[in-house]
């Protein structure tokens, strides 16, 4: 039974039903509902992107015979490993690693830094996410309203924001501006792709008045969309790149800001004051466990093979006129139904056992993000369940098949 003490202030309605995780295995998942019986569900979600290389991956095992926990001050041998395989990935090898305490955290830190290089407000794009820390909640307006911290604490950090509407060309006077902040693709906003081109106008635009770049990777990155760093990949060249969610594949809530280090030579104050858990070794076994499994197999091409089966899932669904919008980036793809709720579709889904997730200003968007670990049987049989269900709520709705 579902403890009554445990709190609502979570986004558990959205599937319309109390459950317990029991176990959790690659992309599928045993929940136990208010009645104590079990079911097995798969997550076509990767927990928000957060075990993108499956859940109790047995070749991402760190914390089997762990040396050591935490020590303030200390950090073990694993992070300078993790830092130098890291920004040797990225070839930025005149960049350095801080490490943060969770995403939000992450984009406080990046934001703080670009604070020190140049003093200013913060320059955001329409339908982003960029977390729940007060200054992070202050430049994001996707679900900002549904948010807790969403409290008139933010007012007072309000005039610093500065927002860009999504793909109009505007003038903008970078003079004031400190930072500009980015997600690749939108996370939240319901898996929303940039364009290349206009993204990279703002950002040459940004660089030439001295504002500091930070691409928000916290979601989208690690593989997520099918490349390490999604801004990489769109050719963009951002100053400071933030990592999270599966960089520890969900196993310990552990950032990475990474940034150039002629900043510290700019900022050359003693700045120590660090979060009690910065130093945890367990953050940094784990990234390191990551890395390695990325090592040693071939993920790119995994994310290939998933991407052909959502895109052809996408022709299929396609066909019913209701589908608008429908993106494939890698391995992942979302779309809106007119007349249908993103919701409606998530709880006819989870009926079959598949967890897919909505997205967008008013949850108006589907998501769907399967790890990259999933058995392909698993993927087409679950892809199967949602274009059924689709189906079943546009004849419900008294529309028509194309």
């Amino acid at each position: 039974m579902m403890n009554v003490s445990l709190s609502n202030f979570d986004e558990k309605s959205i599937y319309g039903k109390n459950l317990t995780l029991v176990t959790a295995h690659n992309e599928t998942l045993v929940l136990r509902d208010e009645h104590g019986d079990l079911r097995t569900y798969v997550d076509m979600m990767s927990a928000y992107g957060s075990c993108n290389f499956g859940h109790c991956n047995s070749q991402i095992v760190p914390f089997e015979a762990y040396p050591a926990d935490i020590a303030a001050c200390f950090y073990p041998e694993e992070a300078k490993d993790f830092s130098e395989w890291l920004t040797g990935k990225l070839k930025l090898p005149e960049h350095e690693v801080l490490y943060q305490v969770g995403g939000s955290a992450a984009v406080s830190a990046a934001i703080s830094i670009a604070q020190r290089i140049k003093q200013g407000k913060v320059a955001y794009l329409s339908g982003s996410f960029h977390g729940l820390g007060l200054d992070a909640l202050s430049i994001t307006n996707t679900h900002k309203t549904h948010a807790l911290q969403y409290t008139g604490l933010l007012n007072a950090l309000a005039p610093y924001g500065v927002e860009i509407p999504f793909g109009h060309e505007v003038y903008i006077n970078w003079s004031d501006i400190s930072c500009f902040v980015f997600e690749p693709i939108q996370g939240a906003n319901g898996y929303i792709p940039l364009d290349r081109q206009w993204l990279n106008r703002l950002i040459d635009a940004a660089q030439e008045h001295g504002v500091v770049v930070i691409a928000d990777e916290i979601q989208c990155g690690y593989y997520r969309h099918g490349s390490l760093s999604m801004a990489q990949q769109l050719e963009l060249q951002p100053d400071i790149h933030l990592f999270s969610k599966s960089m520890t594949n969900g196993l310990y809530p552990f950032s990475a800001v990474v940034y150039p280090k002629a900043y510290a030579e700019q900022i050359q104050e003693d700045l120590f004051l660090a979060h009690t858990f910065q130093t945890s070794a367990l953050g940094c076994y784990a990234s390191m466990s990551v890395a390695r499994f990325i090592d040693a197999n071939n993920i790119e091409e995994r994310c290939r093979i998933v991407e052909e089966f959502l895109l052809n899932f996408g022709r299929q669904v396609s066909r019913f006129e209701q589908v608008k919008k429908l993106y494939v980036t890698g391995p992942t793809l979302s779309f809106e139904m007119e007349g249908i709720r993103g919701k409606q579709l998530v709880q006819a889904c989870m009926e079959k056992g598949i967890l897919i997730f909505t997205g967008g200003a008013k949850g108006e968007r589907v998501r769907i993000a399967p790890p990259v670990t999933i058995t392909l049987e698993m993927l087409e049989h679950s892809l199967s369940e949602i274009l059924d269900s689709i189906q079943s709520l546009v004849l419900k709705t008294g529309h028509s098949l194309v």
